[in-house]
Formats: structure tokens, sequence, C-alpha cells
């Protein structure tokens, strides 16, 4: 029966992209070279500069482990204290530079990136004292600041005419905030209340609106009848559209048939801009591509056949994209928080299913924080479903949209999903500028107990080849920056508050105790497992891949295929699969199912748990794990 259940999620993995779209291939893997991190204990000192060079923040990350040795572990020929000392102090010192040209030029990201690096400097007993007292102001007033780059950035993307990215910043540094009130003066809450309402953004107005009654300050006129407001479904089908992706004629069986991708997407800002499926218009943007691709849209209520469109931004670990349609839009769906949502809600979606436009499906939620992309968590529905509903909004009874329909499975009727609105929210004005959305990562995969953390943290199974060493398997995430998650969705979440080239503090339990680790941000591959294969044994990757570590026992000269499980992870795929601890396992064969975007092992092995019964089994395991941050 485990081995059934472990089969059948792993089915719902590998057919969750291709379900709702008409035909779209498989999943690409990572085409951005991931080459290994340095050992830092080996560095030379003309070494270290020139990574201080190309990116101070990864040349401290280094430092801060250099500097932490006892003298007698360091290399005889390392540098000395007193050079790396110097070296961190010119570091710290560029990147306070770095800071101040970014906000000059306007560069927000990389302002919070700086921001974010002056921050855990400062919390550093190594760094803190090389930042100037400048440094440390802006370390003590992180918060403000941060807060003050949020609005600036929210206007720039409104003084671009992108009204909803930047009403959701706005929102976004009013929540991150708090009781913080010199970022957000009366008259910019009075401003912005205003252009939420003439946005008809039911959500940051009721977030400003909020916030201005806490001051006693007046509400723009109308604005509490809008928040008391639910426009029906028929007012809302005119602002979803159907696309067609036309990519050509493919051969099968020796005849040309026509290849076409339908989804949904549904309109989001008054400049056309709207929101679909990634997998929808996946050939529209993948370079690996190499056929032909056009993308087209379908208005409601419209004669029209085709009006043109072309992506501006996507995230493929979250199966999003924003694209830009040549037509100013009816109407403009607002979001709700779906963090309120449960088990037994009535929601209501709207798409295209195989092409029939506007079509109302209804149904319940049937459950919440289902694990089945490779970051955060999803809606479970039963709303009827069918390719082409990809894309589409999912709305609570209020008219709002709660999550993005992106999955569903004709061969299970009434098992369907939705991306959540609060995801969704955390990633949408990043994809209002061009390309692909660049995530920051740790390059550490997680392990929860059935039950959550416990109290000494979630478990460490594995670290990517390509960061660097200071956090190792076995240890327990404590908190990133004083937060402490709650799992791993919250751990992820986390990190998209943060940018890539930026720092963070990480405390660890270890077997010597807690310990505070300064580490690097870098970008993150699309896909960390086929990446490490590249760089790392394979047995080491058994504790992500199947949540299992192996211990190997004796051989020959060459590498064992014989092992002992040293320790199972409760729901793995390997405690699905009906292995326990301690049986003997043989690795008769390891490969890479790159249709169905798999790594499956063929294991011989003698269970304990069925008296050692000698027996031969397969394991698949999907290379798009959620369990990576």
């Amino acid at each position: 029966m485990k081995m059934q259940l472990a089969f059948t999620t792993l089915s719902i993995v590998f057919s969750m992209l291709v379900s709702c779209a008409t035909q779209p291939g498989p999943s690409n893997s990572s085409t951005r070279q991931v080459e290994a991190a340095p050992s830092y204990s080996q560095l030379k000192m003309e070494e270290l500069k020139d990574i201080a060079h190309a990116s101070p923040p990864r040349a401290l990350e280094a430092l801060y482990v250099l500097m932490g040795d006892e003298p007698g572990e360091r290399p005889a020929d390392g540098p000395a204290m007193e050079d790396l000392r110097s070296l961190a102090k010119d570091t710290v010192g560029s990147i306070e530079s770095d800071y101040g040209s970014a906000m000059a030029s306007k560069d927000f990201d990389k302002a919070l990136a700086m921001l974010d690096c002056i921050r855990a400097l400062n919390g550093t007993d190594r760094f803190s004292s090389l930042l100037s007292e400048a440094g440390r102001a802006k370390a003590s007033a992180f918060d403000e600041l941060r807060a003050g780059i949020l609005v600036a950035e929210a206007q720039s993307f409104f003084d671009n005419g992108q009204k909803t990215p930047a009403l959701m910043v706005y929102s976004s540094a009013m929540e991150e905030s708090g009781a913080l009130k010199s970022a957000f003066s009366d008259e910019s809450l009075k401003l912005w209340a205003a252009r939420a309402f003439e946005a008809r953004d039911r959500r940051s107005l009721g977030l400003i609106c909020k916030r201005l009654g806490e001051r006693s300050l007046p509400l723009p006129a109308g604005a509490a009848d809008l928040l008391a407001s639910h426009d029906s479904i028929t007012t809302m089908r005119v602002g979803v559209v159907t696309i067609r992706v036309d990519r050509g004629i493919r051969i099968q069986q020796g005849l040309g048939i026509p290849d076409r991708v339908l989804g949904t997407a549904f309109f989001i800002d008054k400049a056309g801009y709207a929101l679909t499926n990634y997998h929808v218009i996946e050939s529209e943007v993948d370079p690996t591509y190499k056929g032909y691709s056009h993308m087209a849209v379908k208005p409601a209520d419209s004669s029209e056949d085709r009006i043109g469109a072309k992506v501006v931004g996507y995230d493929r670990l979250l199966d999003l994209a924003v694209i830009k349609v040549d037509m100013t839009p009816q109407y403009v769906f607002s979001f709700a928080d779906a963090s309120a949502m449960v088990s037994g809600q009535k929601i209501f979606a709207i798409g295209s299913p195989v092409g029939l436009e506007n079509t109302v499906t209804s149904g319940i939620v049937s459950a919440m924080g289902r694990k089945l992309l490779q970051t955060g968590d999803v809606i479970q529905i039963d709303a009827a479903l069918n390719p082409g509903n990809s894309g589409g909004p999912l709305l609570d009874e209020s008219g709002s949209v709660v999550g993005i329909v992106f999955a569903g499975m004709p061969q299970y009727p009434g098992l369907n999903f939705a991306i959540p609105s609060d995801w969704a929210l955390k990633v949408i004005p990043e994809l209002f500028r061009p390309g692909a959305l660049k995530r920051a990562w740790l390059g550490i995969s997680l392990a929860e107990r059935e039950s959550g953390p416990s109290r000494d943290g979630i478990e460490i199974t594995y670290r990517h080849p390509a960061v660097g060493a200071g956090i190792s398997e076995g240890d327990r995430l404590l908190d990133i920056d004083g937060e402490k998650p709650k799992g791993i969705p919250e751990a992820q979440a986390l990190l998209l508050k943060r940018e890539v080239g930026g720092m963070v503090l990480v405390r660890v339990r270890g077997s010597s105790g807690d310990r505070t680790e300064l580490r690097y941000l870098s970008e993150r591959p699309f896909s960390p497992l086929e990446t490490a294969l590249r760089l790392d044994r394979k047995d080491r990757l058994f504790p992500a891949m199947f949540g299992m570590s192996l211990t190997p026992l004796p051989s020959g000269l060459f590498e064992s295929s014989n092992y002992s499980i040293a320790k199972i992870w409760p729901g793995s795929v390997a405690d699905e699969a009906g292995l326990s601890e301690n049986d003997p396992i043989s690795l008769k064969r390891f490969y890479i199912d790159t249709e169905q975007r798999a790594a499956v092992i063929q294991l011989y092995v003698k269970k304990r748990k069925a008296g050692f019964l000698e027996s031969i089994i397969q394991v698949p395991a999907s290379l798009e794990t959620p369990d990576f941050i």
C-alpha cells in the first residue's frame, strides 16, 4: 500500500505541469552552468582578492570562515590573520559604497541586497567593528531604510505606468514594517489610498485604509463602499482571455498534427498586463526550444480571433508568468489573501477548457498546504478543470483572486490544484520586469518531522556543492536573520524577501552546540538536484532525493554499490517505499528519466520489516523536490 501511494504521489508531480495545457513539452532542465564552490581553507590571498573584486559578499563569506579558524587549523602557507583583516575591512567598505551607488542609480534590488549585507555584517563579532559609523547606523535603522527603499520602488513602478506592482510593493512595505511610522507619512498614505481606490485594488486599499484608520485619518470618498462591494462573475468574465500558442506542426506516426498549447490568463493591471502559468507560454521564452512558437490571445465575448501579446517576466518555480496584451482590459482582478482559506470553502474558477472561453466552474477547497511545486505549497480543489484552464483565476465567494489554477489530472477527476495568492503576491511585482525571476538561496535541503520542526529546528539533509562550507548535513536550522521558520515553506518565504547577492545570518545547531554562520545568497538553479548530479556522488544525494542516508559497506578497489540504510526520514519517498533503517541494499541501477523529470533507482534489498525477504524494487523520485531553500 505504501509503495502504491509513493508512485501515485510521484504521478501527480510528474503530470501536474502537462495536464492543463494542450500537449506542452516536459519542463526543461536548468541551462545555467553551475560550478562547485571553492574550498575556502585552500584559498590564497590573491584568489581572495579576485573574489572580493568580483563579489564582495561572497568574499566576506570566505573571510568569515577563514578568520574564525584557530591559527593551527589554517594551512601553514595560508594568508596571515593581519592580511585577512585588512582585506575584510576593504571589502566591507566596498559593500557600503555599493549601497550608496545603488541608491543613487535607483537600482533598488541591489540596494536591498547591500542593505541586507550591512545588517548581517553588523550582527557578527568579526565584521561589525569594520563598518563605518554610518554603516552601523544603517544597520540600526534597517527596517526604516528597507521600507523606504520599497516605497521608492513602488513609486518607480507607478511612474512607469505599472500601477498593480506599485500598489503591491507599497502594501508589502506596510505589512513588513508593522508599527513603523516614519516611512509612511500621513500624506503618503492618503496619496496611495487614492491610487488604490482609482485602480479598484481592494486588497491594497483595505491595507492602506486600515493604517489610515489607526491614525484617525479620513478614507477616500467611496472607499468604504468599494471595500464592501462584490463584483459579479458576469462582470469578471470579461477580464479573462484565452491564450493560444501555435507551435507549428509536429510529426506523429508519420502524420503532421497541429501543435497547439491552450491556456488562460486574467488581467491584473489596466495597462494590459495579465497573469498566467509559465508552462502555458514556455516555448515563447525557453532558450532550449528550437521550434516555431507564436502566442496570441482571444478576449472574452469578442469577435476578434487573435490579439498580439508578449511575455514580460516569468517564474519557473512557481509556474507563473506575466504577459502584456495589446488591449485595454474591461475588468482588472483584485487579490485576497489565501491564508484565510479553509477546507470546505466554496470557490470558483474561470477559464477556457479545451478552448471553450469563459467557462465558469465551482467547487470547494479540498485541502491547503499541498507540496507539489519546488517552492511553497498549493491549494487542492475539486472544481472541474480541463486542458486550457491553466493560468485562470481561482476566486472566493467575494470575487477576489485567491489562487491561480495550474494543474488538473484527467485520469483523477476532481483532483486539481491552484497556486495560492499569498505566494503569487510575493513574486508578481518582479514579473513586471523582463526575463526570468532570479531567486536567492542558501543551497541546503531540509527535512521536517511529520508534526513539523522540533524544538531544535529543521534538519539539514544536504548541502549543494555550489555553495560554500559552513553548514553541514545533520545540522539543525534554527533561524534566518533572527526569524524562526515553522517549516520548509516558511523558510522559503523568508528567502523570497531577500535578493541575490545579499547576505544573511543563519543560526544552526550542530553536535558542538549552536553557532551563527554568515551566508552569501547566490542565484538558485531551477533544478538543484540536477545540477548537483554533475558535481557530487550520487549516494550523497540520496537524503535530498529519496529521504534516506546510506552507509557504504566494505568493498574492493572500486566505489561500493552495497550499503546499509543509516536513516529514513518520515514521509519521504524511501519511507513510502517500505524501506527502513539498517536494511542492507545493493544499488543495481541509477538513471535519470528526462521525460518524467525523475531520478530512478533499482535496489536489491532485504527488508527487515518483511523478515529480511529478498526483493528487487524500483523507486522513483522527482528531480523537482520542494525541500531546498
